[in-house]
């Protein structure tokens, strides 16, 4: 999705690859470019939960560190509030 919200603290992200052939990752990044947390590969048909034990109010960069991936579109924006 290109924008999720969540409230400041724990977190759980639940990441689902429903796609065929190609491995994804949810990579969070905050305002100065600092990664907060970064997801395993997800392999296509594959789950996995990401738990952030402690995520500050304010808006984050959420994408794909795949090559390419963030380039295309696999982007958007957290809002922790």
């Amino acid at each position: 999705p290109s924008d999720l919200s969540a409230p400041p603290g724990k977190v759980v992200f639940f990441l689902v690859n429903d796609g065929s052939g190609t491995s994804h990752d949810l990579v969070i990044r905050d305002t100065t470019g600092k990664t907060v947390a970064k997801s395993e590969l997800v392999s296509s048909g594959d789950s996995i939960v990401l738990t952030v034990d402690n995520i500050a109010a304010g808006s984050y960069t959420i994408f794909c560190d795949q090559a390419g991936h963030e380039a295309s579109g696999m982007k958007g924006t957290l809002q922790v509030s």
